[in-house]
């Protein structure tokens, strides 16, 4: 159990490590390396006018890790949905804080895909609500214990291997425009059908 609390204490506090070390070197268009014992290492290609991801996924052998990627700025950013869908949580909770879930349905094959935002700053959105893709749904913040203070959005994408149960994927694997592309969102730019594609869940300068 000590052990366990340790590997959450250093997840929460590597964002600020690595802003304060200078390892985040652009405030947009930058993505961190992973971490080195991480297997499925992809090409990560980010926009100029993205935010900075100050922390990419990572899941150890025993499948946890950092289910997920953080991307750094400032209190206030509006916090979009990364597709269309329907929120299926919205609380606020000690380690976390203010997160906000949302199902966005089922593929040809009958299994969910489900996004999960944390750290919000302001809930917009509540249980049961329909949003559309690029919907500001929340704003950035650092709540919760395990933020380290750092202003930043957590953002994960899970998927059912089967019924009800779900496995966290790399988000980098989802983007719209392709695996490792980053994907702003743009109104004027429809997302191709064929499955669940995720667009940047912050807006791109």
């Amino acid at each position: 159990m000590r052990q366990f609390f340790r590997m959450l204490a250093a997840t929460a506090a590597m964002p600020g490590i690595l802003v304060m070390a200078g390892c985040v070197q652009h405030d947009s268009g930058w993505a961190s390396p992973y971490m080195p014992d991480h297997e499925a290492k992809l090409a990560v290609v980010m926009p100029q006018g993205a935010p900075s991801i100050s922390q990419e996924f990572y899941r150890d052998p025993a499948g946890s890790g950092h289910l997920g990627i953080d991307i750094i700025d400032k209190i206030g950013t509006p916090v979009l949905a990364a597709a269309g869908g329907q929120v299926t949580d919205s609380y606020f909770e000690p380690a976390y804080g203010n997160r906000v879930v949302i199902d966005h349905g089922s593929n040809v094959d009958g299994f969910k895909t489900i996004t999960v935002y944390k750290h919000l700053g302001k809930r917009m959105v509540t249980s049961g609500d329909m949003v559309e893709r690029g919907q500001q749904i929340a704003t950035l913040g650092n709540t919760g214990a395990l933020s380290g203070g750092i202003p930043h959005l957590h953002f994960e994408v899970h998927r059912e291997i089967r019924p009800k149960v779900t496995r966290a994927v790399d988000p980098h694997k989802v983007w719209a425009g392709g695996v490792g592309q980053v994907s702003c969102f743009d109104s004027a730019t429809a997302v191709e059908p064929g499955g669940y594609r995720s667009t940047y869940p912050v807006p791109c300068r």
